[in-house]
Order: structure tokens, then C-alpha cells, then sequence
């Protein structure tokens, strides 16, 4: 399989870098104190990288013979980011607040559950990690435990929604959803693929 060319390399990592550049101008908007502008930049660049690692595993024989085997790396790489980033936005938030519980999920009510499910989206996105990290053990199982990931992500867009705070802008709430509504799609239509594929088997 071919190497990742010098360019293609120069586009990805620029991608990269404009999504860290504008989350941060996003976070820093009205000038917030340091700790909430760094649990906000935690947060989008999280939420991002969560995106951006779980639409690229739907094609990630597409993309990497495309790109070349530094593609899986990169997808890797991503993902710890995207993880290490929400981790920071709970810890920080924790932090602030002084209440660790907020990263445990609540599950007073359906409404709290997903108004607070940052929480609950963290220890799913932690567990589809751990399961990848795993998978040679699991073997076929794994993918079914990193499917979480895009549970994960929908918790996440509806918790961003009613409480994040760079989400007050409505341009920032339209990406959003934009986001979450073609991450399911894409998923569902690959799945329905892959199960035409084995029926004609």
C-alpha cells in the first residue's frame, strides 16, 4: 500500500489544525475567564474530533487506500485527541464547580439523563476506545461495542445544545445538528449496504 504523499499530509494536518485554530476563537468569544474558555475548547475540539473519528471509520478501507497506511494512524491519533480534549472538558468542569459527580450520568429523570449527557457520552466514548484497543481479544465483537461511539456523539450534540455555551450562537447550533443528522445517516446507509451485500451471499 502506497505511502501518504507529502501533500495529501500537508491537508489532513492543516484540517487538523483549523479545526483546534477555530474551536479556540469559538471558545474565546466574549472573552470568558481561562477556565471556561478551556472547558469550551475542550469540548468542541472533542465533539469534533469525535465527528471526524467516526465518520472516517465507516470508510476506513476507503480512505486509507487512498491516503496510505498513515491514515489509520492519523484516525487513531484523532481519536485519543478527541478523548483526551473531553476529559478535559469534564475535569476542568468538575474542577470549576467543584463537584465530581458531574461526570457520573443522572438518571433522575430521561430529561436530566440527556440534558447532562456529557457524562454519560464520556464513559461510552471511553469504553468504545478501550474495546478498539482490545480488538485483536474481542475480535468481531469490538466493532459492536465501538458502535457506542455514535451514541455517544448524539448525547453529546443534544447536551451541547441545551448547555453548552459556545452553542448560544445559532450558526454553531445549525453545524451541529447538521453534523449528528449526517453521521446517522452515513452510518444507517452503510449498514444497509453491508446487509444487502450478505443477503446476496
Amino acid at each position: 500500500m502506497a505511502a501518504l504523499e507529502p501533500k495529501r499530509t500537508w491537508q489532513l494536518y492543516a484540517m487538523i489544525g483549523a479545526v483546534l485554530v477555530v474551536s479556540l476563537l469559538v471558545a474565546m468569544l466574549n472573552q470568558p475567564p481561562w477556565q471556561t474558555g478551556v472547558i469550551r475548547w475542550g469540548a468542541l475540539v472533542g465533539y469534533q474530533g469525535v465527528f471526524l473519528a467516526a465518520l472516517s471509520s465507516l470508510y476506513l478501507v476507503e480512505l486509507t487506500k487512498h491516503f496510505g497506511r498513515r491514515f489509520v494512524k492519523l484516525h487513531h491519533i484523532v481519536s485519543i485527541t478527541a478523548l483526551i480534549a473531553l476529559a478535559l472538558h469534564g475535569g476542568m468542569f468538575a474542577w470549576q464547580t467543584g463537584q465530581l459527580r458531574v461526570l457520573a450520568p443522572r438518571f433522575s429523570s430521561l430529561e436530566n439523563f440527556v440534558r447532562f449527557g456529557g457524562a454519560p457520552a464520556l464513559w461510552l466514548i471511553s469504553l468504545a476506545a478501550l474495546a478498539a484497543w482490545q480488538r485483536k481479544r474481542l475480535r468481531d465483537q469490538w466493532r459492536v461495542i465501538h458502535w457506542l461511539t455514535y451514541i455517544a456523539f448524539i448525547l453529546g450534540t443534544i447536551h451541547a445544545q441545551m448547555l453548552g455555551g459556545s452553542f448560544q450562537y445559532l450558526v454553531v447550533r445549525i453545524i451541529s445538528i447538521a453534523m449528528a443528522v449526517a453521521l446517522v445517516a452515513v452510518f444507517v446507509t452503510k449498514r444497509l449496504r453491508q446487509q444487502r451485500r450478505r443477503n446476496r451471499r
